[in-house]
């Protein structure tokens, strides 16, 4: 069955999507940015509150979904956005490109150029992947969404997680009525499956030599 292909066309546009944690940098950047922004008492705070449904996930008793929501809300709910969107881009112009493999960072220039159209598909938040993607010259990012109602964070997602099925969702409604191909995916985990057999040729873990 074909997936990479939404609607008939002539032109669909040619997708290149790249996860970003662990396929492009070298670890996981939300849970990074939770202690960045909380700091490090509430974070431990936080962690320890949220510990039995951390423990649930690890024994595979919790959906990885409900932990992300859990955390969402502990984190974030009641956040001003403004200062939350201040932060994340520290974040992305402090952090995290100490974090980028070369490798993915090279490859990631050569694709980005036509007839091609880079995409960034990530389960991390816009917030600074949005920043993080600008200043390097990708124009697409589909992420995880954070929901905010007069300039507050609600502590909920607006939309899917963009992870494991979400992945395609997500890229599906940014879509639209655009007809579209995956050319090529990138990935690392489990959360990359759908969006991997998609594509017409997908990397697994290709940056990690």
């Amino acid at each position: 069955m074909e997936h990479n292909l939404t609607k008939t066309s002539q032109n669909p546009v040619q997708m290149i999507a790249f996860d970003f944690d662990g396929t492009i940098t070298t670890t996981d950047t939300l849970a990074l940015f939770f202690r960045y922004w909380a700091g490090t008492p509430r974070w431990v705070f936080n962690i320890l509150k949220l510990s039995p449904v951390l423990i649930g996930y690890v024994i595979r008793i919790v959906p990885r979904d409900t932990v992300k929501a859990h955390l969402v809300r502990a984190f974030f709910k009641g956040a001003d956005a403004d200062e939350l969107n201040r932060r994340a881009a520290q974040f992305a112009r402090e952090v995290i490109p100490d974090l980028i493999r070369p490798a993915a960072l090279k490859a990631l220039a050569e694709k980005n150029n036509p007839p091609y159209t880079l995409y960034i598909v990530s389960a991390s938040i816009s917030n600074y992947l949005d920043i993080w993607a600008h200043d390097n010259g990708i124009k697409h990012v589909i992420a995880t969404d954070l929901e905010i109602k007069d300039g507050k964070l609600t502590g909920e997602l607006l939309g899917r997680n963009c992870w494991g099925p979400g992945k395609m969702a997500k890229i599906s409604a940014k879509m639209a009525e655009t007809p579209y191909e995956i050319i090529e995916a990138y990935g690392d985990t489990r959360g990359d499956r759908e969006m991997l057999h998609a594509a017409q040729v997908s990397y697994f873990k290709p940056f990690h030599l």
